[in-house]
């Protein structure tokens, strides 16, 4: 379901006084029946999509229900999904080639050997190519972190991924404190919008301490320390909610300057490793074939 088209519509049809039951069936024949029949139970729209949509989504939904501002929060999330596909279409376009190239030198490197009658040799040439390309390929999509669990180092393959968590944790803080919400209950929803995050399981950690009557800022453990500065600071000054979006926005800005940088060099280093690797092959295969010729 493509929920860019789907938050537009009933930010639409509810701009233009639609109920929620009818408001969604129009939005989404045939689909979500689920969230229609707890729409009709009188269930309120956070709650009836929150099994359907991305933990941020039902967070901000359910913010933007105490605010009164459904309607932007809606216009919001579609924009935001309207841009993660722009953003990742372009991300695949740029992975494009450089996948090509690896695909192509898996069949060229390994003809010196077939032609030579070493099928096992040449079969061995394709699998050290392909095999480390796929596994890095299914480590990027499997680098999410299951809530509940702790959050791998903001490092290597992983750093990506824990500071979208961290941005998405701290998006949502700042906004159901804007919202005027529980802090209870806002750091719940926090928290598990940023699952697999620092920030996340700092919010989590930060629900217990709130309870014992300490400040947010004795909770950030495993953010680092400057951004922890940063908010602390904010808290005191009563000013946690744009500090906080402040920095949800500056971890999203990094993540997305690294992946261009990242995209900018890929198809280079590929293109010259494998320029090497195939010029190397070629060489070696015709030397020892002059060779063997007696030239």
């Amino acid at each position: 379901m493509e929920l860019a088209h789907l938050y537009r519509s009933l930010a639409a049809l509810h701009r233009a006084g639609l109920p929620w039951p009818e408001a969604l069936a129009a939005a989404a024949p045939g689909r979500l029946a689920g969230a229609w029949a707890r729409l009709e139970a009188g269930r309120p729209l956070a709650e009836a999509l929150a099994e359907d949509v991305p933990a941020l989504d039902a967070a901000l939904l359910r913010a933007g229900e105490h605010s009164g501002t459904l309607e932007a929060v809606l216009e919001r999330l579609a924009a935001r999904h309207e841009e993660e596909a722009r953003q990742r279409g372009a991300r695949r376009a740029a992975l494009a080639y450089p996948l090509v190239l690896v695909h192509v030198a898996a069949l060229l490197l390994p003809l010196p050997d077939w032609i030579a009658g070493r099928l096992g040799a040449g079969l061995l040439w394709s699998v050290g190519i392909l095999l480390p390309t796929h596994a890095l390929l299914w480590l990027a999509r499997a680098r999410r972190v299951a809530p509940g669990r702790a959050a791998p180092p903001a490092i290597g393959p992983w750093r990506s991924a824990v500071e979208e968590a961290d941005a998405r944790a701290l998006s949502v803080l700042a906004d159901v404190l804007d919202a005027g919400m529980a802090l209870g209950e806002g750091l719940g929803l926090a928290a598990a919008a940023g699952a697999g995050g620092r920030a996340g399981a700092d919010l989590e950690r930060a629900r217990a301490a709130l309870d014992a009557g300490r400040p947010l800022a004795a909770s950030w453990r495993a953010l680092p320390g400057d951004l922890a500065g940063r908010l602390a600071a904010a808290e005191q000054a009563g000013e946690l909610a744009p500090a906080a979006r402040r920095e949800a926005g500056r971890l999203l800005f990094e993540v997305g300057l690294r992946r261009q940088r990242t995209a900018a060099i890929l198809p280079v280093v590929v293109l010259l490793v494998a320029g090497v690797l195939i010029a190397w092959r070629v060489i070696s295969f015709y030397a020892t074939y002059l060779q063997r010729a007696g030239l």
